[in-house]
């Protein structure tokens, strides 16, 4: 029965989040035209990715918050196999949160063009010298006491399996001084698999874990203990 009224409400659903997103989108450009340094410091990306996920009858269901202090910020590093997943993250942890998006993205009507006056960070994925510039960009952006959220696999997963992890972002969150937090996201690719535009109700798990705290140097060997640990860990949930 589940399943018929996930085929039944798909148009009217998406109608709604297309709609949302439009909306929402254009709100933000005024407002980061008009206002710009209140208006990013806002957390409206939260309020757009609740209503989002409301329509489209998706849960959020977070463990772990009890490890995030208030006061901080932090390098969230989490596994990416849907596009559920960024909605699924602003919802469940309340920082003010920043991602690097692929620059492609910057060619959707509405949506692309909020992107790119965003401060949120484009990565020319093509370009070597454009991806270290947004690194640079990141770290600026975690230095100015905001939080960002990294995907170190570079792509969404096609099976839900964890894939390799990426250097960049763990040189990011060592240069920055800021502690790692690992995140893993359960459920996502069930809902909204990669190359699927038809999407189920359901109930994503977002599990938050304990703050890595970087004191040693970072020689290469730390560095790769660090990647395994975090990869360990977000592994071992999903």
């Amino acid at each position: 029965m589940k399943a018929f009224f996930d085929v039944f409400l798909f148009p009217i659903r998406l109608l709604l989040i297309v709609v949302i997103t439009l909306i929402d989108s254009s709100f933000a450009i005024l407002g980061t035209t008009l206002c710009p340094k209140f208006y990013r410091r806002l957390n409206h990306y939260r309020a757009w990715a609740r209503r989002l996920l409301r329509v489209a009858g998706v849960e959020i269901d977070v463990v772990g918050l009890e490890h995030l202090a208030k006061e901080r910020t932090y390098v969230f590093i989490a596994n990416h196999s849907s596009y559920f997943d960024i909605p699924a993250v602003f919802v469940a942890i309340p920082s003010l949160l920043r991602i690097m998006y692929k620059k492609e993205l910057e060619k959707i009507p509405f949506f692309g063009w909020y992107l790119k006056k965003s401060d949120f960070i484009a990565v020319d994925r093509e370009e070597s010298s454009t991806a270290r510039k947004s690194l640079l960009e990141a770290l600026k952006l975690i230095r100015e006491d905001v939080s960002v959220l990294l995907f170190p696999e570079g792509t969404r997963s096609l099976d839900g399996r964890l894939g390799e992890f990426k250097r960049g972002a763990f040189l990011l969150a060592t240069k920055s001084g800021k502690s790692i937090v690992p995140v893993a996201i359960v459920g996502a690719n069930r809902l909204l698999p990669k190359g699927s535009i038809f999407f189920r109700s359901g109930k994503i798990y977002v599990k938050v874990g304990k703050p890595i705290e970087l004191n040693e140097p970072q020689t290469k060997e730390n560095l790769s203990k660090l990647i395994d640990d975090v990869r360990g860990w977000i592994g071992r949930e999903v």
